[in-house]
């Protein structure tokens, strides 16, 4: 473990001292481009000992050697003190739980038990390391059978099981994220990204038969900017028309990022897409592409009243803060 440590060390020094960050990388990072100060012995112990747990070994040796919060995938490591997510019911005395899944061909079904049993909180046990943004968030197995291992999981949709990360600790799982930055794709979900040159991803995103290999291309072409015409084509098209949601997602995300100019019309018309993620994550990306409302205020006001609150979220989250309309929470 004293290895992994050092490397840790020599990869984050290094890729804190790059010169310019590229898309997706530090600047949404709580504490920029810095960790936060390692936690004493003492501090960690008193935090276990108020929640009744013992962390894994290999995050609690991040934590007390190498940083406290801060550089990491997406918005960035959360301190050890905000291990749940604001807004999101979580009673200390869950903490401690049990927290019984496992990453098994029968992960479906043993999660839709444990939802059942849980009832509101399937995630006792786990603790919030990174939000994602969303709600969707990335947690720590405190205790169980998977305990040390890690997960996605979209905390408004818990009827879709979670995803395991394949790394098996912290420290392994924060390493693999350094470990994709020096390849020229400085993006948050390193658990998405592809290898490749430029055509090889838009190749991937046009050709592939695989949807998690459309989406790793769309994410990562994020990171290889300008976009070239054949790729700004490719990525409206699987905008429009891929037949998986999660192509989708971040084929617009990475047209809101880099190509603005197209990206407004296609997320437009993908307010009207039949899957409600898609709409939802159109309506987060539209703010960031146009303040036009004569042209997209109509479309973003239709979806105030969509079947799906998280859409009316988002829907009165744009139109507020584009200043379209006064308006009050549907």
């Amino acid at each position: 473990m004293d290895d992994t440590v050092a490397r840790i060390r020599t990869k984050l020094a290094a890729a804190c001292t790059e010169p310019v960050p590229r898309p997706r990388t530090f600047v949404r990072a709580p504490g920029g481009r810095r960790l936060g100060t390692p936690l004493s012995e003492e501090r960690v112990a008193a935090y276990e000992a108020r929640h009744g747990v013992r962390l894994p070994r290999s995050y609690r040796t991040f934590l007390r050697e190498i940083g406290n919060g801060g550089i990491g995938p997406h918005y960035g490591l959360l301190p050890l003190t905000r291990w749940y997510v604001q807004d999101i019911p979580a009673p200390t005395d869950r903490l401690g739980s049990v927290f019984a899944l496992e990453p098994t061909d029968s992960l479906a079904t043993d999660w839709a038990r444990l939802r059942d049993v849980q009832n509101n909180h399937p995630y006792a046990g786990t603790l919030t390391v990174v939000d994602r943004g969303c709600l969707e968030v990335t947690l720590l197995v405190i205790s169980g059978p998977a305990r040390g291992r890690l997960l996605d999981t979209d905390l408004g949709d818990l009827a879709t099981p979670p995803t395991f990360h394949p790394q098996p600790d912290f420290l392994t799982w924060y390493e693999s994220w350094l470990d994709t930055l020096p390849e020229g794709a400085l993006v948050p979900d390193f658990r998405h990204q592809r290898l490749g040159g430029y055509e090889e991803l838009v190749d991937t995103l046009a050709d592939s038969g695989s949807a998690c290999e459309r989406q790793a291309a769309a994410y990562s072409l994020g990171g290889r900017q300008p976009l070239t015409d054949r790729a700004r084509d490719v990525l409206v098209h699987a905008l429009a028309e891929d037949p998986d949601r999660r192509v989708k997602m971040d084929a617009a995300r990475t047209l809101a990022e880099l190509d603005r100019g197209a990206a407004a019309q296609v997320l437009a018309s993908a307010l009207r897409d039949p899957d409600h993620w898609v709409r939802r994550r159109a309506l987060v990306h539209l703010l960031q592409v146009t303040d036009d409302e004569s042209t997209y205020g109509a479309a973003a006001r239709e979806l105030l009243q969509d079947e799906n609150p998280n859409v009316r979220m988002a829907a009165t989250n744009l139109i507020g803060r584009a200043g379209w309309i006064a308006y009050e929470n549907p």
